[in-house]
């Protein structure tokens, strides 16, 4: 069973909606929400989310189980227009104005019988503060993006953005070094759960963006560029620069690598010359079977890749 990727807008207290009376939402622990609030029946166990504010990304999260209870809520409207959409106005009186421009003293309110949902998380984990930026999203909108709207679905594309993966546990942009060295804090036991959907999901993170990934296949004609290898399944979108937002998905900035070469280029133990655009390996490969590449001039037209990406990379 595939899982769904949403993001969970948690609304702050200036904000007064139809959705929230308030929910109390905690941030690392559980997401709060009722029957009145669209896609309220379609999270379930399993599913993922990116948890937002109006400002910024905050979170991933995986939910390990939705709790349901029957409870009464107030629900404010606009006494003009009846919308449920609501700012509370510090520097401007009347201190309200819905979302349809109408402004007045005091919303009505009415007390309705409801379904209240507790969406409780197996894992969280923190955004890292260099990747909040909420417009990354957009193009991720399973259906089109709406503002006033507290849940909605995302493509699962839209995790390759963040250095977080989770499937009942979570997992952390490490260094390969220190995926190495990193010592197991649990007894080893055996599991019946089917991990293949989990692998390939991962394989398919580890290639980046699937659109990034695509044009770099037709770009090279499905070819690594330095092993030849046409077998698309093990063919990775490997940045020269290393990825930190939408802009490094610039074709120029793209090589596709067979997964193992892959992993050699982003450990540094394989380079591109740029003064010449030939394989460079590390010592510790010498006598190994990737030693066959190394001065090998790489597969493709020098006029349409970024020079400066290939120096800055072969530099480190």
């Amino acid at each position: 069973m595939t899982e769904n990727l949403w993001v969970l807008k948690t609304v702050h207290e200036n904000h007064i909606t139809s959705l929230i009376d308030s929910y109390q939402d905690s941030l690392t622990e559980y997401y709060n929400y009722d029957s009145n609030v669209a896609n309220s029946k379609q999270i379930k166990a399993g599913d993922q989310a990116i948890i937002i504010d109006k400002k910024q990304v905050l979170g991933f999260a995986t939910i390990a189980q939705v709790k349901e209870s029957t409870g009464e809520k107030i629900i404010r409207k606009c006494p003009i227009c009846a919308n449920t959409t609501i700012d509370i106005r510090k520097q401007k009186l009347p201190e309200y104005r819905c979302s349809k421009g109408h402004e007045f003293e005091i919303p009505i309110e009415e007390t309705k019988t409801v379904t209240k949902y507790s969406a409780i998380f197996s894992s969280f984990s923190h955004i890292s503060s260099q990747n909040r930026d909420l417009a990354q999203l957009r193009p991720y909108y399973s259906s089109n993006y709406n503002p006033n709207m507290s849940m909605q679905r995302l493509d699962l594309d839209a995790l390759s953005l963040f250095s977080v993966f989770s499937n009942d546990y979570s997992l952390i942009s490490i260094t390969p070094e220190e995926g190495y060295i990193q010592k197991e804090t649990e007894q080893y036991t055996i599991s019946n759960q089917d991990e293949r959907e989990i692998i390939q999901r991962a394989i398919k993170l580890r290639r980046g963006q699937q659109s990034f990934r695509k044009e770099l296949l037709k770009k090279y004609n499905n070819t690594c560029v330095i092993t030849g290898c046409k077998i698309t399944d093990i063919l990775e979108a490997a940045h020269i620069n290393p990825y930190r937002g939408n802009q490094d998905n610039h074709l120029s900035n793209g090589l596709l690598l067979r997964a193992d070469i892959h992993t050699l280029f982003d450990l540094n133990l394989l380079g591109i010359n740029p003064e010449n655009f030939r394989v460079v390996i590390a010592d510790k490969l010498k006598g190994s079977e990737y030693e066959q590449y190394h001065n090998k001039e790489i597969n493709i037209d020098k006029e349409d890749i970024s020079l400066e990406a290939l120096i800055r990379r072969y530099a480190q």
